[in-house]
């Protein structure tokens, strides 16, 4: 009766009151003990039971071989080294340390802790050694990484005569997928069949076979079990197809189960959502999810994470929520999931929201935790952040690995902390293809082609491949350097390689031949890519017609992609709305304008700022002024492209008093700013004003002036006869003047005649521009305005006896 009592108390979960039923017992046996033990055991409550064995020890009841398996199972259950060293202590002071039934038990013990040495001791002790011996000495090294050892102990334990069954091959199998050697696994399934047992270890060889890249092979055992196929095994097919990459053969396969009617079952489900993801097919998610509530699926822990992972892959951020928010126990994936997503679609503040939450919840970020959150910090600029991950990772011994180092070489690249990111880049043992793109693409973007290019030529030393996104990454460098001759080189290399048929590709090619200058070429290009492009090849063509100044083509592409149907995006009008610009059309921009606010793109901030920008060439400023005080979001942009509207149109003053409007609000104002008010002074000739803003620029703002403020201001200089001023501060430039700078100087002297300062003026141009005759003609003009003919007749005799010509429109 005692027994009974206190085996249904231990199974329905009830350990004291298991516990009060034997101490109810005034003599307890050893053998109900033991049974006590063994209930516990495999009740799975192992604190319980080793409590238990100490309650035997005060009770003076002395173990036996059968108390010490069991107690020590207990302990390897609990994952307790401490009462497992005390334990065995009691083993060996009661002489049974070479019991085969302890031995094995430790054996366990020791795997199961991964003290792999201390279990190869003990089984090099063992007087004689069973097949369940040799299982678990296979099964712990297998499961703890030591894959070629747990190989050798199989070859081990045929060469001791002892015959591996159906467990031995199971426990193999970890081994075999870890090395990923398919040899192996056609060793064991021939082994299998030999032995007559393939049909205990079905499933696990469908899923060696496809963890070992041979998903046919995988198929073909999985057609083979006929009648001994259950849902487990479907389940397992449809995972292997998800692990191989095939994902559409893996819904293929799902529908097949729903057709045949099999048992529904996590493991199909688990594959399935994750193939929803990886795709990812929002739709097919949806399906699988609301399959499994039909057929009344339980949805536990591991069920409801893969939800949260398949919602947050397929951009359903708000699904995720609601499922990551009905997680209990949220664990470490899901947690990651739901940082990811944050992530990845938009929202990265709430990812490092998360990501605080989550440690303070006591879960601690592990590796793909932290790879999702990086690009959070990358996306806010948040240098300190993506630092305190990086220190984070150090302290945790996270490896550098694959996936960790790119992560943190593409986030420091986005902070544009290069110097962060080479240095984690050149620690990286492995280099593989992402970490070299990641740093490419973070120099080509930040306008340091020639690093770019230096990479991608050591990447290909390192006798590595490049993939799609290396060329993606590396084509932008060779338009900044206008090399067209190398960039064609490389437009040949995707050829070659088999990624030309790749569109994002395809679009950067489009852009390389349009910033080079070959018009030509790329407009051949788009009419191959067209019929198969996107919306991306479209407005690469747009803005490769703006960057060569061809205004009208750009407009006349722009038709005919609404002609066609395609929808253009913020960034199409971004493009085209400067094109109405160039050509004075206000019919043009008043359309787009109208576009914009009928597709709800009137509170983008680039779109606004060239509306306004269009407005003011076009000369309409009533527009432009109107537009611009609507914005709700103004950024300095909006500011300059107002502020320059009112320069280019002769209203220098309103542009001046928009600048200390911007100045009153604190608006930070950036070089473009300080151009577009030192114009308004030019054009206006407001010399003193110009000089202060000049100043205050370098004092105040602490901005370093580029050539065009410095031509800007020899200009107004020039123009209000300051001619001495001007050549000063030319003189003091931190820069090398170019002939933009001297143009302006030279044509302030022809303005006022000083023939003397041109000379001087002339000596710098013919260094900087040896064959242009614009400033010879310039210097003839003076002369002869100053009535010295001899000389203005030399400078023309000068321009002929060395063939100097002069560029048509040009008058300096």
């Amino acid at each position: 009766m005692s027994s009974l009592l206190i085996t249904s108390y231990s199974s329905f979960l009830r350990p004291h009151s298991s516990l009060a039923v034997f101490h109810s017992i005034p003599h307890p046996s050893l053998s109900l003990c033991n049974f006590f033990l063994r209930s516990l055991t495999r009740a799975s409550q192992p604190h319980t039971a080793i409590l238990f064995y100490h309650h035997m020890r005060c009770r003076a009841i002395q173990p036996d071989n059968y108390t010490f398996t069991f107690a020590l199972k207990a302990c390897a259950d609990a994952l307790d080294s401490h009462n497992a060293t005390s334990i065995y202590q009691h083993v060996k002071s009661s002489g049974l340390a070479n019991d085969l039934f302890i031995s094995t038990a430790l054996l366990h013990l020791y795997c199961k802790l991964g003290l792999l040495s201390n279990a190869q001791q003990v089984f090099d002790s063992m007087p004689t050694l069973d097949a369940v011996a040799w299982n678990t000495m296979i099964a712990g090294f297998s499961r703890n990484g030591a894959s070629y050892e747990a190989l050798h102990l199989f070859r081990r334990m045929q060469a001791a005569g002892e015959v591996p069954n159906s467990v031995t091959l199971f426990n193999l199998f970890p081994a075999v997928c870890q090395i990923s050697s398919l040899i192996l696994c056609k060793e064991i399934h021939a082994f299998a069949i030999r032995r007559c047992i393939l049909k205990s270890i079905y499933n696990g060889l469908i899923d060696a076979y496809c963890k070992c890249g041979a998903a046919e092979h995988a198929r073909k055992v999985f057609d083979g079990m006929s009648s001994a196929r259950d849902g487990v095994s479907w389940g397992t097919m449809i995972s292997g197809y998800v692990h191989s990459g095939f994902y559409a053969r893996s819904f293929d396969l799902f529908d097949a189960m729903r057709i045949a009617n099999v048992k529904l079952n996590p493991v199909a489900v688990l594959g399935a959502l994750k193939a929803a993801g990886e795709i990812p097919d929002l739709d097919r998610g949806i399906d699988v999810h609301n399959y499994s509530v039909q057929k009344g699926l339980k949805f536990d822990i591991e069920v409801t994470t893969a939800l949260v992972v398949m919602y947050a892959k397929c951009g359903a951020t708000e699904k995720a929520k609601a499922f990551f928010a009905n997680i209990h126990e949220k664990d470490v994936v899901a947690w990651s999931a739901i940082i990811s997503s944050f992530a990845q679609n938009g929202s990265p503040k709430q990812a490092l929201l998360s990501l605080k939450e989550m440690q303070v919840q006591g879960v601690k970020p592990n590796r793909i935790t932290l790879v999702s959150a990086l690009p959070a910090c990358a996306e806010l600029s948040d240098l300190r952040l993506g630092k305190s991950i990086h220190c984070f990772m150090l302290k945790s011994d996270m490896i550098l690995d694959e996936s960790v180092g790119p992560a943190l070489v593409a986030m420091y690249v986005k902070c544009e902390s290069f110097e962060l990111a080479r240095a984690v880049f050149d620690r990286l043992n492995s280099k593989n293809v992402v970490a070299w793109n990641a740093l490419i693409n973070g120099y080509a973007q930040t306008d340091q082609p020639l690093e770019a290019l230096q990479l991608f030529r050591q990447l290909r030393m390192t006798g590595k491949f490049p993939d799609h996104a290396t060329f993606v990454a590396v084509l932008p460098a060779f338009a900044l350097l206008s090399g067209l001759n190398e960039g064609a080189s490389v437009h040949g290399m995707t050829i070659k390689y088999g990624f030309y048929s790749d569109l994002r590709v395809k679009n950067a090619i489009l852009d390389l031949y349009a910033k080079c200058g070959d018009v030509q070429t790329s407009h051949k290009l788009f009419a191959e890519t067209k019929a198969c492009g996107d919306i991306v090849s479209w407005n690469t063509m747009i803005a490769g017609c703006m960057h060569n100044g061809q205004a009208k083509e750009a407009m006349e592409i722009f038709h005919q992609m609404m002609s066609e149907y395609i929808k253009p995006n913020v960034v199409s009008l971004v493009c085209i709305i400067p094109a109405a610009a160039c050509l004075v059309s206000l019919r043009d921009g008043l359309a787009l304008h109208c576009y914009v606010v009928k597709s709800g793109f009137v509170s983008d901030v680039k779109v606004g700022n060239s509306l306004i920008d269009m407005y003011s060439k076009c000369g309409r400023l009533d527009c432009a002024q109107k537009f611009f005080d609507q914005m709700t979001q103004k950024d300095t942009t909006s500011w300059n492209s107002m502020l320059s509207g009112y320069s280019i149109n002769g209203l220098s003053h309103k542009a001046i008093s928009l600048f200390s409007h911007m100045e009153n609000d604190s608006i930070e104002a950036d070089a473009l700013t300080y151009l577009g008010v030192l114009s308004a002074c030019r054009h206006g000739g407001l010399v003193v004003k110009g000089r202060e803003i000049f100043y205050s620029m370098i004092h105040k703002k602490g901005l370093r002036p580029n050539v065009k403020h410095y031509a800007c201001m020899v200009d107004l200089l020039g123009r209000a006869g300051q001619l001495d001023e001007a050549w000063r501060l030319i003189q003091k430039m931190p820069i090398d003047p170019d002939a933009s700078v001297w143009g302006a100087l030279l044509g302030a002297c022809r303005m006022h005649g000083n023939s003397k300062l041109g000379v001087k003026v002339l000596e710098q141009l013919d260094r900087l521009a040896p064959n242009d005759g614009a400033h010879y003609v310039v210097l003839s003009s003076i002369y002869a305005q100053t009535g010295r003919w001899s000389d203005a007749g030399y400078m023309r005799d000068a321009m002929t006896s060395t063939g100097i010509t002069k560029t048509p429109g040009c008058s300096w």
